[in-house]
């Protein structure tokens, strides 16, 4: 392998993470491919390097949870339909950033309680909502699976549980669950 690497062009081997190579073709995006670009790409970890995971670009805000509420579902516990996701858990537990981006609101929001919301790159905004503690500030960025609160069943509640909305920059809610879905998550 190593007389493998030392005939290729740099073209050919480059650094695809720290002690990782990729031999076989590179392709600089909006060229044309070389002919045998159909080649399979070899991955090798070089001797003595140490892989750590990448982090999640998505997570579930919550673990150990049951769904009670699904975006549009009608009931005498709203004033309207539904507007969010709900996830039944113990008081307590914590809840995850989804995403990364900002936080632009933190503190108490009338029938939504103690509420959290996490403004992403894209302008859509995540409302945490019910929550018995907030452990975030408003400016302060959080990552993916970083704990910004607490289950709990402050506001229009009828026990524990964390409800979603997810609210397209300056627009209205929309279903939580098939949002979730297009980040490859599966409530």
């Amino acid at each position: 392998m190593l007389d493998r690497l030392r005939t290729l062009k740099p073209a050919a081997a480059r650094t695809v993470a720290a002690g990782v190579v990729a031999l076989g073709v590179s392709v600089v995006p909006g060229t044309t491919p070389p002919a045998h670009a159909d080649q399979v790409v070899d991955y090798r970890v070089l001797p003595g390097t140490v892989l750590t995971p990448l982090p999640p670009t998505w997570v579930l805000p919550v673990r150990g949870y049951r769904l009670t509420g699904r975006f549009g579902d009608v009931s005498g516990l709203w004033s309207s339909v539904h507007t969010g996701l709900d996830f039944a858990a113990p008081a307590g537990t914590p809840i995850r950033a989804v995403g990364a981006g900002v936080i632009t609101s933190a503190g108490y929001d009338g029938s939504y309680g103690q509420k959290t919301v996490l403004t992403l790159a894209s302008g859509t905004e995540l409302w945490f909502c019910h929550q018995s503690a907030v452990d975030v500030v408003v400016g302060q960025w959080v990552v993916p699976g970083q704990v910004i609160g607490a289950v709990g069943s402050t506001g229009n509640v009828t026990g524990p549980h964390l409800h979603l909305e997810v609210r397209p920059a300056v627009d209205d809610p929309i279903d939580p669950d098939a949002w979730l879905h297009r980040h490859a998550l599966r409530p």
